[in-house]
């Protein structure tokens, strides 16, 4: 069985998807210093024609689609300009949701922030003629039908809250009755029930009766990381992955940074001393040619969080 991907450039063909003409509402409004990659143009030109084209096997509603794309390059822009074209086509609710609250706060950053550097839309956006704002909403029964409504939440709070219901918590039927597109970033820690093959009572299963509750959802996932090794999440994904650009890809573009690994063959001591004298090395040199640099050193244990701690 091919994938999604596939099937669009079989179905479709890989020239038409690249002479696909982005919405000037998606352009206009996104920060003008985010000048758009091939790539990331890409990734939106198989959207718009995924959801304008019918073909032979096209995925069936509520769709669930998959951005398998490498980390730094832009997954979060590619996010911001969907939600453009998703709102211009009558969805104005948003969910988006991670399993790590300090991607929320950056991501909130990303879409809330307009004095931000990281912020990724313009000064003002604009779509048919009209000003639209990204409103920040606790549940949707505070969002309208003129701006942007995002709830940001983690994967663990979204479960809870849906399976222990209290005063101000969302609930299925806040999701019911108004479509609704589900925005997951790092998509890869969200599929444990698919690949233990047990979805009952899993954040998997959570997210799924949210898709499913209305035949107009969208469900958009992100990652860098897609397994490519166990059965179920091949065939889970087969139908899902709409854009692929790995970090492979990533790096023969010369988008990427070069990554220079040094093996040594010293006792775990010396190799401490070794990476602390080659990181003091790093800041000297930086000094001498006026440079502002702090390096990093990680390290890690190759097997437990305890290991690395100690």
């Amino acid at each position: 069985m091919i994938s999604l991907f596939e099937k669009m450039e079989r179905e479709i063909g890989r020239k038409n998807i690249l002479q696909t003409v982005l919405p000037n509402y998606i352009t206009d409004n996104l920060k003008k210093e985010y000048t758009l990659r091939p790539y990331q143009i890409e990734a939106f030109q198989r959207f718009i024609l995924f959801d304008s084209t019918d073909f032979n096997g096209k995925p069936q509603k509520p769709f669930h689609l998959l951005y398998n794309m490498a980390t730094g390059s832009g997954k979060t822009l590619i996010m911001a300009g969907l939600i453009l074209y998703l709102f211009q086509k009558g969805y104005y609710n948003f969910l988006f949701f991670v399993n790590n609250n300090n991607i929320i706060l950056k991501t909130k950053d990303n879409f809330l922030n307009e004095k931000s550097t990281k912020y990724l839309f313009n000064d003002k956006i604009v779509i048919n003629g009209k000003r639209v704002y990204v409103k920040e909403v606790n549940s949707f029964e505070e969002s309208d039908n003129y701006n942007i409504n995002i709830k940001f939440t983690t994967i663990q709070q979204l479960h809870i809250d849906l399976n222990n219901i209290k005063e101000n918590s969302v609930t299925i039927d806040d999701f019911r009755y108004n479509k609704l597109v589900l925005i997951a970033d790092e998509a890869h820690h969200l599929v444990k029930g698919t690949k233990t093959g047990n979805l009952s009572g899993s954040w998997e299963n959570t997210v799924k009766t949210i898709h499913e509750s209305n035949n107009d959802n969208i469900l958009l996932e992100f990652t860098a990381t897609i397994d490519t090794e166990t059965a179920e999440l091949i065939k889970h994904y087969q139908d899902k992955v709409i854009y692929k650009y790995d970090l492979a890809a990533f790096r023969k573009d010369k988008y990427s940074k070069e990554i220079c690994l040094i093996r040594s063959m010293y006792n775990e001591q010396d190799r401490i001393i070794q990476a602390l004298i080659l990181n003091l090395y790093r800041q000297e040199l930086a000094a001498i040619k006026n440079i502002n640099l702090k390096p990093v050193i990680l390290f890690k244990a190759k097997k437990t969080i305890k290991e690395s701690e100690q």
